[in-house]
């Protein structure tokens, strides 16, 4: 009967998103957009099915559920419900295979941003869906860091630890519920707020509203090809990295920013500053374009924030750069992919620590993050996760090879599928985009994508508890 204690939370969530998307369909009907509406009708029956199924099938069972069961979950949602929300892509793209409706699927929700078909290819209901389930995705995302993963951070690092989370010691999910709220409220807003503003430059309101979603969950979805300074006014340009940024913060302080009007400048946020600045400098050096000073800084968001967006492109003159900066991502419970920047400053003081060591081999130095010693074991867990995600990027490298991709390409199929950042890969390898994928290669990718949102280390520990509840 444990494994009710994955079951149920994952009930709940397919159902509430079926909610959600029955909302999309009454909207999408409201407007006579009739086959719109039929797909997202479909999905969202499928999703409450399934999820009211099980839901009404651990009602009433007590629920004790720890960090095997935590991870299942957690596992479990980001494998299952992508399988749901291929219905409109098979709907509306000409062709597509299932395979195909599933590649989009997992990068929407994963937030990923990889796309087969371009934009000026599919109707706008795709583009509205793609940018619609990266903001979802985003979401999850956010709840899953701040309200489930930050409870295996007792006793270590604590890197997703939030006023999010107070949780029972025999029930993770104990907060779950109270969490979805207080980051719904928070999430929602910025998007309202980043929308409304987007319009006042002079963007319609569709493009407005998808750029909005895409920017805030840094899936990095757009309206159409080519850069940004092409289709919308470069003040827009200003306020999409603003949104980028703020989806790539830790939640917790997004929230203390909104609720008390400040926001803390704590070794995450100034680290990711840092890298910004160091990153602007390089495109700016790179480019000679006539709007370098603005577009290079808003690409310098976009590429740590594994948004992904291309103000004019900057990004591909420096791939290496890019790719680095990428695959650090922004700060711990964020909608940001990447290793994720606490675990660079850590590192970065371990660094330090060791140089004071040999200085003065007498002395007791130590590293403290957040007030708390990092002791031996939570850094063994750090450097576990920086090794695997290092020798999982290496070990995609020849597997995407062999798979059919070109070994030129495949080093950037296998970063930005893994940092989550795909649209980063159209700037680094034009001339092989990712519907040049062989239909394995892809399969391979959409394992990088889970993988990487769940920041390797954590993935592989969620495989292995799902496999134990059976």
């Amino acid at each position: 009967m444990r494994s009710l204690g994955f079951l149920r939370p994952l009930g709940q969530t397919w159902t509430g998103l079926s909610l959600v998307i029955g909302i999309v369909a009454a909207f999408s009907a409201l407007g006579q957009a009739w086959l719109a509406a039929q797909a997202f009708a479909i999905t969202a029956g499928l999703l409450g099915f399934a999820g009211g199924l099980i839901w009404s099938a651990t009602g009433g069972v007590k629920i004790i559920a720890r960090a095997a069961e935590a991870s299942a979950y957690v596992m479990a949602m980001w494998v299952t419900t992508p399988l749901f929300l291929v219905v409109p892509f098979l709907f509306f793209i000409p062709d597509a295979s299932y395979l195909d409706g599933a590649f989009e699927a997992y990068s929407a929700l994963t937030t990923t941003g990889a796309i087969l078909s371009p934009p000026e290819a599919v109707p706008d209901a795709i583009i509205f869906w793609r940018c619609f389930i990266s903001f979802v995705g985003g979401y999850l995302t956010l709840l899953t860091a701040a309200g489930v993963l930050a409870a295996f951070d007792r006793g270590g690092l604590e890197l997703r630890k939030s006023i999010l989370l107070t949780v029972d010691q025999e029930n993770i999910f104990s907060n779950l519920q109270v969490a979805a709220r207080r980051i719904l409220v928070v999430y929602c807003g910025i998007l309202a707020v980043g929308m409304l503003a987007l319009i006042a430059t002079g963007v319609p309101i569709f493009e407005a509203l998808c750029l909005a979603m895409s920017a805030l969950s840094t899936g990095g979805y757009t309206v159409s090809s080519g850069p940004l300074l092409s289709q919308v006014p470069a003040l827009a340009i200003a306020l999409l990295a603003v949104l980028a940024f703020a989806g790539a913060i830790n939640i917790a302080v997004v929230r203390d920013a909104v609720s008390r009007y400040r926001i803390p400048l704590n070794g995450d946020l100034l680290a990711m500053l840092g890298v910004i600045a160091g990153l602007y400098l390089i495109f700016l050096i790179s480019t000679d374009a006539p709007a370098a000073p603005l577009s290079s800084l808003a690409d310098a968001i976009f590429v740590i924030t594994t948004a992904g967006f291309s103000a004019t492109e900057s990004a591909g003159y420096v791939p290496l750069a890019a790719v680095l900066a990428a695959m650090i991502g922004g700060a711990a419970a964020s909608t940001a992919g990447g290793l994720k920047i606490s675990r660079l400053v850590i590192l970065s003081q371990s660094a330090f620590v060791e140089l004071a060591r040999m200085a003065n081999p007498s002395g007791v130095v130590g590293i403290r993050y957040r007030g708390r010693s990092a002791d031996n074991p939570a850094m063994l867990a750090l450097w576990a996760t920086v090794l695997s995600y290092i020798g999982l990027v290496a070990i995609s490298i020849v597997i995407l090879s062999l798979l059919g991709a070109p070994f030129d390409a495949a080093w950037s199929v296998a970063t930005t599928a893994l940092a989550n950042a795909g649209p980063l890969h159209n700037q680094l390898s034009p001339e092989f985009s990712w519907s040049d994928l062989p239909a394995m290669a892809k399969i391979y990718s959409i394992l990088l994508m889970v993988l990487g949102r769940l920041e390797v280390l954590a993935g592989l520990a969620a495989i292995v508890a799902l496999f134990r509840r059976f």
